[in-house]
């Protein structure tokens, strides 16, 4: 029987290009609080003295979705997207003078079957940098695959649905990246999304299981401000920027929040690119005339206007 061939999204078609090399990886990088910890426990995190501590690699429980559970016990697909063929099916059936059974097999027509075995796939956590109230970790599906080989695509839609299903968020890398290579990721991936997807950007920031409700109709209603203001698209950060978002204005002004209602919002006029890879503590230190630090007090949104105007 022929293997359905996997379909790679565009954006991970993207991301592959600029990877060198043949080994491939999937991982994700999170900022996790310490409150949040208990969200990734199926993942491997644990909150131990009060600190951020990690589990040995294992495969993913059960518990953790329909991805895990095929990753150790394999499943069935049927393919309909192939003929069906005739399939003998036998059962037992009562005699008619109603002593015993006897076997009947009939024919029926029925769809073609794939037999996926368990692939036993194992996901570590490791803690990349602590932080004063919780860690940057990466989780990673520690099985890497090579590109050149037939079932590339399919087991690596695979790998990036099960980590997706597990911790929000699934990303490739080179495997041969070290963990400090990793932990210096920074801001690498600004997805930048066009005007008038505001709800695009919400569900990006609903991805991560660190996310709450209250904290996406905040985004929501900053996002409401920002979209009133002729920007040139809105801007989601990845990685440690993970619960960032914004909107560009031309080339060089930059509009930063943060989902923490308590954040301040960050108007950058030039050079955000490297700005935005500093730690917000840093950013306050600097006293960079070019950065403006904007708390959410009352008229906020009628600042931030003014502060726009007066940067064009």
């Amino acid at each position: 029987m022929t293997r359905k061939r996997a379909q790679l999204s565009k954006a991970i078609q993207r991301d592959l290009e600029r990877i060198d090399g043949t080994r491939i990886v999937v991982a994700a990088v999170l900022t996790i609080t310490k409150d949040q910890a208990a969200k990734y426990e199926l993942a491997g995190l644990t909150l131990d003295s009060g600190k951020l501590a990690v589990a040995e690699p294992a495969p993913p429980p059960h518990a953790c979705g329909i991805w895990a559970k095929r990753n150790l016990d394999g499943w069935q697909e049927k393919r309909k997207d192939l003929p069906k063929e005739m399939r003998d099916v036998s059962s037992w059936a009562p005699n008619w003078n109603g002593s015993g059974h006897h076997l009947v097999t009939r024919s029926v027509e029925a769809w073609q079957v794939d037999h996926h075995p368990a692939r036993m796939l194992t996901l570590s956590a490791t803690i990349l940098e602590p932080l004063k109230d919780g860690a940057i970790v990466r989780f990673r599906i520690d099985q890497p695959l090579d590109r050149t080989d037939v079932d590339f695509a399919e087991n690596l839609q695979f790998n990036l649905r099960l980590l997706r299903e597990i911790v929000g968020r699934s990303q490739v890398y080179c495997a041969d990246m070290s963990d400090e290579e990793f932990a210096n990721l920074q801001s690498v991936d600004w997805e930048l999304i066009p005007p008038g997807s505001a709800d695009r950007v919400i569900a990006q920031l609903a991805e991560s299981k660190a996310t709450t409700a209250e904290q996406l109709e905040v985004a929501s209603e900053r996002l409401r401000v920002l979209e009133r203001l002729s920007h040139n698209g809105f801007i989601v950060g990845h990685g440690k920027f993970a619960r960032y978002f914004g909107a560009r204005f031309g080339d060089k002004l930059l509009v930063l929040e943060n989902l923490e209602y308590g954040n301040a919002m960050y108007l950058f006029e030039e050079n955000w690119e490297e700005l935005t890879k500093l730690r917000r503590t840093e950013l306050i230190k600097r006293r960079d005339p070019k950065v403006h630090r904007l708390p959410h007090l009352p008229g906020w949104q009628s600042a931030i206007r003014e502060l726009l105007r007066a940067s064009r």
